[in-house]
């Protein structure tokens, strides 16, 4: 033990290779339980083909030794050698101690391998054996939640959450309460992550988006502000704080948020679309222009922003800047179909009426089942003395929308003159 206390310190003072030279030279000469330190220690220290010829020189000298069987599977598995660790590990009789450990082990390399169902089967028989062992439930849970079995894997956490304090190697509370809040179970989520100390910006973002959907504002903005304060890069909580600070009132501090997710994300339209709806509460219609301007420019098919741009532009009667805007956004391959029926809106406005016209046979392609744009080409046909395709068109719109009396009153009069 001297010898091995001696490779400490100099590893300590940073005399890695001296160390590592000290333990092979007296691996040799080593008893038992000295070799398994010294094996542990390389394993430990990374140097995994040398702690892997260490166990392998024990399990010549003992080949029953189920544990050594269980740290040498260990290095295999690192090392990526999985047929053996397969073969080492389906050697341990039913009646070892090892067997257990060992079937979850197993149950590890064929998740890491894809083989869910494989892995799921291995841990099922160790649980035949011992249907109390947490180690099984904890590794049942883990593979179902690995999967996406967010529901299959609730009941075995809840299982184990008793040894919470215990198990290091995951924390149950917080699988508990990603799990629940996967499957849409907000509250008891809520009460699991009210329990957690939150360190890093998932965490915040996931406890935050669960208060989120239970509308408790007052959570998820102080949550996520939290998060922005610790890793301001994290773009995707922008908007949703956005929208919740706008839930609680507060437009703007709302709008503001916005502008700030904008200078770490200038190409989120997310961010884009908010800033301006929440700039036109706040009675900043030039913003929020300003803020469509600039989304459309960096994506001309973003539709959202060009329905809301054209909008504030028929709202103030500037039929000439919006035709100029669907004029650009129309020179762009694969520009939305909604811009042919806002181009036919604008030149009617304008009174351009066989443009207006044209415009409008283009957008029937699309919204031929679209009542709204049925009922529209249909009275703008009948302003254009088109009776006929009118009639065809209101008809269509009637079928869809039969409760519309002035419609059906109107095809009626229409159609006895």
């Amino acid at each position: 033990m001297e010898t091995i206390s001696e490779a400490l310190e100099l590893k300590n003072e940073g005399k890695i290779s001296e160390a590592v030279q000290l333990l092979k030279d007296y691996v040799a000469e080593a008893d038992d339980a000295e070799r398994l330190d010294i094996a542990q220690l390389l394993q430990e220290w990374g140097l995994l083909n040398d702690a892997k010829e260490v166990y392998e020189d024990m399990l010549v000298l003992y080949p029953d030794d189920h544990y050594v069987k269980l740290l040498l599977a260990e290095i295999y598995t690192d090392l990526g050698e999985d047929d053996r660790v397969i073969d080492l590990l389906e050697d341990i009789d039913e009646e070892a101690e090892a067997y257990i450990p060992a079937l979850v082990q197993l149950a590890d390399l064929y998740q890491s391998q894809g083989l869910y169902e494989v892995a799921e089967k291995k841990l099922n028989e160790a649980k035949a054996v011992d249907p109390e062992e947490p180690i099984i439930d904890l590794a049942l849970g883990e593979l179902a939640f690995s999967n996406g079995e967010y529901q299959k894997s609730i009941p075995y956490y809840e299982k184990v959450e008793k040894y919470d304090g215990e198990i290091s190697v995951v924390n149950i509370k917080e699988r508990l309460a990603e799990s629940l809040s996967s499957v849409g179970n907000w509250e008891q989520a809520l009460h699991y992550y009210e329990q957690i100390e939150l360190e890093t910006p998932d965490q915040l973002f996931k406890y935050g988006y669960t208060a989120y959907q239970l509308d408790r504002y007052d959570i998820c903005t102080r949550v996520w502000n939290q998060l922005i304060d610790l890793d301001p890069e994290y773009t995707s909580v922008y908007p949703m704080l956005a929208q919740a600070l706008y839930e609680e009132g507060a437009v703007q501090e709302a709008f503001d948020t916005t502008v700030q997710g904008i200078q770490k994300d200038e190409h989120n339209n997310e961010l884009y679309l908010l800033a301006a709806q929440y700039a036109m509460k706040l009675q900043k219609s030039e913003d929020a222009v300003h803020y469509l301007q600039e989304s459309l420019a960096i994506d001309p098919a973003y539709e959202d922003g060009a329905e809301m741009l054209l909008h504030i532009y028929f709202e103030n009667d500037e039929y000439m800047k919006a035709k100029e805007l669907v004029d650009e956004l129309m020179s762009y391959e694969g520009y939305p179909v909604v811009l042919n029926w806002r181009s036919a809106q604008i030149y009617n406005e304008l009174e351009e009426f066989d443009q207006a016209k044209n415009m409008y046979k283009q957008a029937a392609i699309s919204y031929a089942n679209d009542p709204d744009f049925l009922k529209e080409y249909g009275l703008f046909l009948m302003e254009e003395g088109e009776t006929e395709l009118a009639l065809k068109q209101l008809t269509k719109y009637l079928q869809i929308i039969p409760d519309d009396e002035e419609i059906r009153e109107f095809v009626a009069r229409i159609q006895d003159e």
